[in-house]
């Protein structure tokens, strides 16, 4: 490793780093575990699935992604930080090769549970180098670019995927999952320059296992309880918003632009919010991040017209993935650097948690005489709690 030179590293390297580290994200997690939305319906007629099997496929991929971020932390401290990123985009992007190769359930449940795997190890072990390069260099880290990954491949999948299983192209499911792990493996490429130029050696705890005391997490306590709501709310709305603008007779075009709208909001979201969570402080952001996306899941409810339903996709989508970058901040401002990568990935872990009772928990709402109305409120209630979670360590520094 580039162990020499740590005045190398200036800020537009670092900027330029986050930049391309991003498209791990973009592929095992904008392409892993959104795009499967996109790709429900094709592969649930092809194979015969019920919705309970096709829901099954996708669980085992949130599974797959809490395993990956309880595991994150010794395997930076075993492997390094970019080795760890290395493995999980691979992992990404042979898994969803294979997802279009294989038609046995078992088979697909696997490979969706690998991908979730390699998701959490890259977005995790993504974020620890992008902090290695700002420990090296002196200046703040581009987190919201870095996190900017996932949107990103939200927008690229909803635009993109549509067409090619359109009546135009005609690609089968099989053909766009192999695409997108293709897609995978060229974004592997284009990071491994800056994964193998990582000042590995800057947290000193490489080689050996760093367990985080207990003492760093009631340090941060407020904010990894409202990390975990707000995995359970924001998922309860990524989940159903769509069934739930189809469900009031939204129009078609509308519905069909509302993902890609809401992926490309977040793919900016971080360059707005990393400001503003910057000059705050993390407790403060994570506040008002919730609020906007209490906001913006209670507006399709509370004024369905196409102007909302624009609005909260804009909101949404502009803020979800800040979260990560307050809670990565927080850790980063208050606890030693040898602990990063084990507690974030621990809060990762806590996010993730609850990102697998958010659908359960929203769809059982939803069966209620409410419907999808109800579930979007519950979602956005939750959304709610988290930022109040938030307020009483916001006296703490």
């Amino acid at each position: 490793m580039d162990q020499h030179l740590p005045s190398e590293i200036t800020e537009r390297r670092q900027v330029v780093a986050a930049a391309l580290l991003s498209l791990g994200g973009a592929s095992a997690l904008g392409f892993g575990r959104f795009a499967y939305a996109l790709l429900l319906e094709p592969m649930r007629s092809s194979l015969g699935w019920s919705y309970a099997q096709s829901g099954l496929i996708n669980s085992a991929n949130a599974v797959g992604y809490l395993l990956g971020t309880l595991v994150v932390g010794l395997a930076v401290s075993r492997l390094g930080a970019a080795r760890t990123v290395r493995l999980g985009t691979l992992l990404a992007g042979l898994s969803l090769i294979a997802t279009g190769l294989l038609t046995p359930f078992p088979l697909l449940l696997l490979m969706r549970l690998l991908n979730g795997f390699g998701g959490g190890l890259v977005f995790v072990g993504g974020a620890t180098v992008v902090l290695q390069y700002s420990q090296r260099s002196g200046a703040a880290p581009p987190l919201g670019l870095y996190y900017s990954g996932p949107g990103l491949g939200i927008a690229i999948s909803g635009g993109v995927v549509p067409l090619l299983l359109g009546p135009a192209l005609g690609w089968s499911w099989q053909a766009v999952w192999v695409t997108l792990g293709l897609a995978g493996l060229a974004a592997m490429a284009l990071m491994e320059p800056h994964l193998r130029a990582a000042p590995a050696a800057a947290l000193g705890a490489r080689g050996r296992r760093t367990l985080a005391p207990a003492a760093d997490y009631l340090r941060i306590w407020p904010m990894m309880l409202a990390f975990g709501i707000y995995g359970l709310g924001y998922i309860g709305y990524m989940t159903f918003v769509i069934a739930y603008l189809q469900s009031i007779h939204a129009a078609a075009a509308l519905v069909q632009w509302f993902w890609c709208g809401l992926g490309l909001c977040a793919a900016a979201g971080g360059s707005l919010w990393a400001p503003l969570i910057n000059r705050l402080g993390p407790r403060p952001g994570m506040a008002l991040i919730m609020a906007a996306l209490a906001t913006a899941a209670l507006l399709p409810v509370l004024a369905p017209h196409p102007a909302s339903f624009i609005l909260s996709a804009a909101l949404f989508g502009g803020s979800f993935l800040s979260a990560v970058t307050a809670m990565t901040s927080e850790v980063r401002l208050r606890l030693p650097a040898e602990h990063w990568a084990a507690v974030t990935g621990h809060a990762v872990a806590i996010f993730a948690a609850g990102q697998l009772l958010g659908p359960t928990v929203t769809g059982l709402v939803a069966d209620l005489p409410g419907g999808l109305a109800l579930g979007m409120l519950l979602s956005g209630g939750a959304l709610g709690l988290a930022a109040l979670v938030v307020l009483p360590g916001m006296r703490r520094v």
